[in-house]
């Protein structure tokens, strides 16, 4: 009888003890609930807006602990967090949060790329809101042709765009932006034959941020409005927008 005393209290004392340490590791925990923007204050006008979306559900996450570490994780994009539940349980300590549309391409056309960061600390039975603003690291070039432009040459005309390192190629048809990598040296070069006597048209000229007369640097998220006139040597940037 004494025995079987002994072991009832032994057992009671181990379903104490494991009932303690799966609170304590329950009481260790909190919770993420994230969210995710593009948005900016500026609007960029419809005549000029690319035909591309942005969708923040397809955007890579990743969360690193304070070491820099990637966690353990059962998904890759935003929606795929989403699905698996909000809040997101992880242990008490400080994480950061990361967010990328893709890949980053010297040049392509209607390839905006967002990236964006933010540390957070996870404190003990508490859901932290955390908001994760993605800013667009690239500079969008998009073109314009006056009808004095149209009129002058020929419509199998030509407007190589370059950032230094890629080039991008536009036609008559071709209206979609161009999104290069950053860089202080962006050329246009134009070619083509005038419809008056068919003689050849070739100029270039760097593109140039310029407020009040003073260059301006140019930097991820510019937006280039490119303005080519007819019997204008050096195309003009019209109006620099952010995205």
């Amino acid at each position: 009888m004494s025995n079987e005393i002994k072991y009832l209290s032994f057992l009671l004392i181990c379903i104490l003890f494991s009932c303690q340490q799966e609170n304590m590791q329950y009481n260790q925990h909190g919770s993420l609930s994230l969210l995710m923007d593009t948005k900016s204050g500026t609007d960029i006008p419809a005549i000029m807006k690319s035909t591309s979306t942005v969708d923040v559900d397809t955007f890579h996450i990743v969360i690193k602990d304070a070491g820099g570490q990637p966690i353990k994780q059962n998904f890759d994009t935003f929606a795929e967090l989403k699905k698996e539940g909000m809040p997101l349980l992880l242990p008490v300590g400080t994480y950061m949060a990361e967010a990328s549309s893709g890949d980053l391409p010297e040049a392509a056309f209607d390839s905006p790329c967002y990236r964006g960061q933010k540390e957070f600390v996870i404190e003990e039975n508490t859901v932290t809101e955390v908001k994760l603003h993605c800013t667009h690291q690239s500079i969008k070039v998009s073109l314009k042709y006056t009808d004095a432009f149209l009129n002058m040459i020929n419509p199998d005309f030509k407007v190589t765009v370059t950032n230094s390192r890629a080039e991008l190629l536009f036609t008559k048809s071709e209206t979609r932006s161009g999104f290069f990598t950053v860089s202080q040296l962006f050329t246009v070069h134009v070619t083509g034959t005038a419809k008056e006597f068919g003689t050849r048209v070739d100029f270039a000229g760097d593109l140039k941020h310029l407020e009040d007369g003073v260059e301006q640097e140019l930097k991820a998220g510019d937006h280039l409005i490119v303005t080519l006139d007819a019997y204008k040597e050096t195309p003009t940037v019209k109006s620099v927008q952010v995205l």
